[in-house]
């Protein structure tokens, strides 16, 4: 009964790897102890390629220690490659091998054990185990495929805005770290600093559909042009609402121009009602147009910025993200960073 429950819980712990693991290095370790514990193997050793490409990962697991190796077909053994190159389950008393196959063989997990040998039930075990293992490794590999082309989307489609739209790109490189210290000083999870991070890059996307002399114009806008610019932000979602990896960036955007206030756009919602993240958003944007200044503004001292800061402290700005963000712009650290940027 002991070893059954096991089993399951061996199963029930695959499925939290599977949902949590955000790297291929993350789930390998988790696995690869999982066959350890689970058949009291003497050693186990994984191998995965990553999907469209020919770089290997193994982890091989014998000691106390797992060890871990990333790069080409150098990095396995002659038996290793052997059994990568096989693509053949073989069960036999002190050796058990499954391949894992979509479409052609991206991995495998190999396991060895001197005494005692393999009961016909581990064997069993161990197959479907390994099955599950093999669906899981699929998994993870087109969700980190999925965010490798959603992140190459967001940069390529952020430099054609910033060429179209100069006034639309928050200096990302240069701010990163401010974006991570405000993130983390106002208790934001990896998630919400990313989406935060990809709305930064993001959130004038719907300016692009917009006059390019209507963006340059340096004189006071009509009402008709005001209009038009305030329609950016629902166009600017309209743009990227059919890509899930980044819904949780919609929000921060459609709202970035909100006021704490309420007198902001486009639905005048007011303090908490306005999201976190378009909280956040609106203060990183504003320092960005001071600090580096816009084609149509020139750029302003520090001291100057922290007096605008706290001037629109309760109006403009939630006044609690205001009094971080100051903190954080006295940081010794952060004040030498942003001053080799100038």
């Amino acid at each position: 009964m002991q070893k059954y429950k096991r089993v399951f819980a061996s199963f029930h712990t695959l499925y939290r790897l599977t949902l949590s693991s955000k790297e291929l290095k993350d789930f390998f370790l988790g696995v690869g102890r999982l066959y350890k514990n689970l058949f009291a193997a003497d050693e186990t050793v994984l191998l995965c390629k990553n999907f469209n490409s020919a770089k290997l990962a193994k982890i091989k697991i014998k000691g106390k220690e797992p060890i871990l190796k990333k790069g080409g077909i150098s990095i396995l053994s002659k038996r290793e490659r052997a059994i990568f190159d096989g693509e053949k389950q073989i069960i036999l008393e002190n050796r058990l091998i499954f391949p894992f196959i979509f479409l052609d063989c991206f991995g495998c997990v190999y396991i060895k054990r001197k005494v005692p040998p393999f009961n016909e039930l581990e064997k069993r075990w161990f197959i479907s185990f390994s099955e599950q293992v093999s669906v899981s490794l699929k998994l993870l590999n087109l969700y980190i495929e999925e965010k490798r082309i959603i992140l190459s989307y967001i940069k390529a489609f952020s430099n054609i805005l910033s060429q179209h739209v100069p006034t639309s790109h928050i200096h990302h490189k240069s701010l990163a770290k401010l974006i991570k210290a405000l993130g983390e000083a106002l208790y934001l999870n990896e998630i919400e600093i990313k989406s935060l991070t990809f709305a930064s890059l993001l959130h004038d996307a719907g300016k692009i559909d917009l006059p390019e002399e209507l963006l340059k114009k340096q004189s006071s806008l009509t009402d008709d042009e005001y209009r038009a610019i305030m329609s950016h932000p629902k166009k600017g979602v309209d743009l990227i609402k059919d890509l899930s990896s980044l819904k949780p960036v919609i929000p921060i955007i459609l709202h970035h121009h909100e006021r704490y206030d309420g007198k902001g756009y486009p639905s005048s919602l007011k303090k908490e009602k306005i999201p976190l993240g378009s909280r956040i958003l609106a203060i990183l944007d504003a320092f960005d147009a001071m600090f580096f200044g816009r084609p149509y503004k020139e750029k302003v001292g520090m001291e100057v910025i922290e007096q605008e800061l706290k001037k629109q402290r309760g109006h403009q700005f939630d006044p609690k993200i205001v009094d971080v963000f100051l903190k954080i712009l006295k940081r010794k650290g952060i004040r030498k960073y942003l001053n080799s940027l100038r």
